[in-house]
């Protein structure tokens, strides 16, 4: 297989589902890279989008779910420090990776292009994650090689409003793209063209034929307009993170007896985590997730239950600095039956902000929380945990 491709089912019938995933955390041109040019925008090395994107290809090989559209090929590009093959989580297979030069990724999206165009049933995903910047409706993805060319820097990234409508001719009725990257506005980049450019078009534009079913297409973005995106050096970015945990099953339901996520469910998942201090940290409802359009569709179904976050605390809050918790499944005993009760003792308290809630994930299904205080004090609630998340406060006894 190609560089870029890591995984394809090559006698498989269509619908299929079909993924490029693109990290970009090594940059030459700008500051700290070999060679930067003199004005880069502020723009840095990144640390976190190629584990991000090392993250999802895992995800989608290990978790991803549509038996309607099951996994037909993964592609994916990779800007790193230290080049390092992915070894396919199934098979053990080691897998050399492309660079995320612009001419990789726009050769990568004509291939990806022509899988997904083979049937209209056809799912189409998208993941990047590096540096993007903004201009009105413009948006650059900036590719590894970004700055290379001195006369037009941005013949280095590729135009996402073009990728998108470009993408309006391929058979693939379903199309969903994730951009993990910022959308602040740069003037040093896009307005210095004079005209509108915001990088390369792998795609030509053109009306969607008529003879084609409608196109659902939904671009989820980290964060609104002219914002900026945030990761933590060395870890999987909030935005990722936000998002994997989200399809594990915060954005789940279960109508039809069986648990899946929808698209509409995952936007309400990921903003739930990205204003949770206890994930987020200091950017918690700083960083706002957002989207286009978005039309309604089951994107995943998960294999068993859904993992859901809870949130565990006293009322008042103040109590929260002396208190020890503990969550059991219904039905357990206080001898410890069956599987060991969770607990947060005392010493475990955040010495930093001791007011805050106990922060867990637990699996679908009725839970028993107890905080014990001083003077044999203990408080007890009967909780049913399911998506999007739960909160247990436990008052005093009236």
């Amino acid at each position: 297989m190609a560089g870029s491709v890591i995984h394809l089912e090559e006698a498989a019938d269509p619908p299929r589902t079909h993924a490029l995933v693109v990290g970009v955390g090594r940059y030459p041109h700008l500051a700290g890279g070999e060679s930067p040019v003199a004005d880069s925008d502020g723009m840095r090395q990144l640390s976190s989008p190629p584990l991000s994107a090392r993250a999802f290809a895992t995800w989608l090989l290990t978790e991803y779910n549509d038996p309607e559209r099951p996994l037909g090929s993964v592609a994916l590009l990779l800007g790193e420090e230290r080049p390092t093959p992915f070894t396919d989580p199934r098979t053990g297979t080691g897998h050399d990776i492309d660079d995320a030069t612009i001419d990789n990724i726009v050769t990568a999206v004509a291939d990806w292009y022509d899988r997904g165009d083979t049937h209209v049933d056809n799912r189409l995903l998208f993941y990047f994650c590096g540096h993007g910047i903004s201009q009105g409706e413009d948006m650059a993805l900036l590719a590894a090689d970004i700055f290379a060319d001195h006369h037009n820097p941005l013949n280095g990234a590729l135009d996402f409003a073009g990728l998108m409508n470009g993408l309006k001719r391929c058979k693939a009725g379903q199309q969903v793209f994730f951009v993990d990257a910022c959308r602040s506005n740069s003037d040093v980049l896009i307005e210095s063209s004079g005209t509108r450019f915001a990088g390369r078009t792998p795609l030509g534009a053109g009306p969607r034929p008529l003879d084609l079913p409608r196109r659902f297409h939904i671009p989820y973005y980290a964060t609104l307009s002219g914002d900026r995106s945030h990761a933590r050096p060395g870890q999987v970015s909030l935005f990722t993170e936000a998002l994997l945990k989200s399809l594990a099953g915060a954005a789940s339901d279960d109508p039809e007896g069986d648990w899946r996520v929808n698209t509409s469910q995952l936007l309400t998942a990921i903003d739930h985590f990205m204003h949770q201090p206890r994930f987020a940290g200091a950017v918690a409802g700083v960083q706002v997730p957002s989207v286009g359009e978005l039309p309604v569709f089951v994107l995943h179904r998960l294999p068993g239950t859904p993992v859901v976050p809870v949130y565990v605390g006293c009322d008042p809050a103040s109590d929260n600095a002396a208190a020890e918790f503990v969550c059991r499944e219904d039905g357990q005993d206080g001898g410890g039956g069956g599987r060991e009760p969770l607990r947060r003792p005392a010493d475990d308290i955040d010495g930093d902000d001791p007011e805050s809630e106990w922060a867990i994930e637990l699996g679908f299904g009725n839970y028993v929380f107890e905080a014990h205080l001083g003077d044999d004090e203990v408080r007890t609630k009967p909780v049913t945990v399911r998506p999007v998340f739960r909160r247990v406060q436990l008052g005093k006894p009236s």
